[in-house]
């Protein structure tokens, strides 16, 4: 297919689908109708697929189309994950810069998205480093964090955390897999609660252990087990405490495993223990022997 007459320019840190989405509207097509046209031979059912499964042929054909590099349109997937990473990118997005937002919200630029709006892992934004937010759409989670706020000292390691993080799942697929073990070892529950009122507005997690104001922030969350255990993206109001859980078990691996399991008990410090097996690639052998 020849290049498309009119390019529009992206915003920095834009997502592929966004760009396109852009363009369809521009040529007055539909997204996907667009998509069809520029690559007829893919089976994309549906716009944002291309920010998670783009082949190298269709990133060479769309920089044809949209006369750029097929490295510049990587750049605007997901492409730079390993596949376990994936897990951690919503389907929506999740949070937002408010000074990148506005900036990129111009004549031009209408409904951008831009990528670390739906990075589960992030705190900060990767182009001027402020701090995310809960999207307006998500009253619940903003009223939830409005009143949350980390000392000095606490949110540099959380951001220490994310860098960190950020670098693993960047990596290769199995310290992508070692990472994300090492994260869910510290969200393991403490210990088997009654069945209680409150033990469904608020399960203990082993983090505790390493980050003792853990348990009093997520009660300010009031994010009980049942809303949030099990997904792979933990809300933004506790991402900074696990950031500096995660952090903080890198730095003393084996000593800090082992706190971890002392507080767990029966199925939980078996679960625990798995995850550890799994994390042994960045977090080296944890038995002593």
């Amino acid at each position: 297919m020849q290049p498309l007459p009119v390019i529009l320019k992206p915003v920095p840190d834009e997502l592929l689908s966004s760009w396109l989405s852009r363009h369809a509207a521009f040529y007055g097509l539909a997204p996907l109708g667009l998509l069809r046209k520029l690559l007829p031979d893919a089976s994309f059912q549906n716009i944002r697929a291309v920010d998670l499964r783009l082949t190298e042929t269709a990133a060479e054909r769309l920089s044809n189309c949209l006369r750029c590099s097929p490295a510049e349109i990587r750049r605007m997937t997901h492409s730079d994950l390993a596949n376990e990473a994936k897990w951690l990118v919503s389907q929506t997005p999740i949070q937002l810069c408010h000074s990148c937002s506005s900036q990129s919200r111009g004549p031009h630029a209408q409904c951008v998205c831009l990528r670390h709006s739906y990075r589960g892992w992030r705190i900060t934004c990767p182009l001027c480093g402020s701090k995310l937010s809960p999207p307006p759409e998500c009253d619940e989670l903003r009223h939830e964090g409005a009143n949350l706020s980390l000392p000095t000292d606490a949110w540099r390691e959380a951001c220490e955390g994310e860098r960190l993080l950020d670098r693993f799942l960047t990596a290769d697929e199995e310290t992508a897999v070692a990472a994300i073990a090492a994260c869910r070892m510290l969200l393991v529950p403490r210990a088997c609660l009654p069945n209680t009122t409150e033990r469904r507005r608020f399960m203990p997690r082993a983090i505790y252990a390493l980050v003792p104001w853990f348990d009093d922030l997520a009660k300010q969350c009031t994010l009980n087990s049942d809303r949030w255990s099990g997904r792979s993206i933990a809300p933004l109001p506790l991402r900074s405490g696990l950031l500096i859980g995660f952090r903080r078990l890198l730095e003393k691996p084996r000593p800090r495993f082992h706190i971890l399991r002392s507080v767990t008990l029966g199925n939980y410090r078996l679960r625990l223990e798995i995850l550890g097996a799994k994390a042994t690639p960045i977090l080296g052998p944890l038995w002593y022997s």
